[in-house]
């Protein structure tokens, strides 16, 4: 009888370096099991996460925007190689409209094409409106300064003034 010797793929072996180096400093900081680490990066993505991720996209938009050949995607999803880290944050940023490890702040905004959504709204930003925020602020800071202004100024004329043939034409 034969005896098989299990090769490793590429994604157990950058994983079980991951994992390596994930407990050395997990107890480096001690934190419990199975906790996130502060400055440590995520595991890197497994073939059946990149084939949901494929999936939702294309095969041939994947193709297109990450310029790689149909072999080095085979080999993807294969496990035979590992996913560089940049064509995996940008295939999920494809895919879900957002980057991995975004707060949830961002959790119901979307990129679609170069508008940033919010999703259920029709509220959508460019980005030069983005851009422009800061003084679309400054000027309603003003108005309302301003009204201010004009509102104390009304006060006082109503408290001082005498009006009673102001308006009268008449009254010569």
């Amino acid at each position: 009888m034969k005896k098989e010797i299990m090769e490793k793929t590429a994604y157990q072996k950058a994983y079980e370096r991951w994992f390596a180096g994930y407990e050395v400093e997990r107890r480096r900081q001690r934190k419990r099991r199975g906790s996130s680490v502060v400055g440590f990066c995520d595991a890197p993505p497994n073939p059946g996460e990149l084939a949901e991720l494929v999936e939702i996209i294309g095969v041939r938009q994947v193709l297109s925007v990450l310029a790689i050949h149909r072999s080095t995607l085979a080999r993807w999803l294969a496990g035979f190689c590992v996913v560089p880290r940049s064509s995996w944050l940008l295939l999920v940023l494809m895919a879900e409209g957002r980057l991995p490890g975004m707060s949830e702040d961002w959790r119901d905004w979307r990129f679609v094409g170069d508008r940033l959504h919010l999703v259920g709204t029709r509220t959508s930003f460019s980005a030069r409106e983005l851009a422009g925020w800061q003084y679309q602020v400054q000027h309603a800071e003003a108005l309302s300064r301003r009204i201010a202004d004009l509102e104390r100024d009304r006060a006082y004329l109503l408290r001082t003034g005498d009006f009673d043939a102001a308006n009268d034409a008449l009254a010569v």
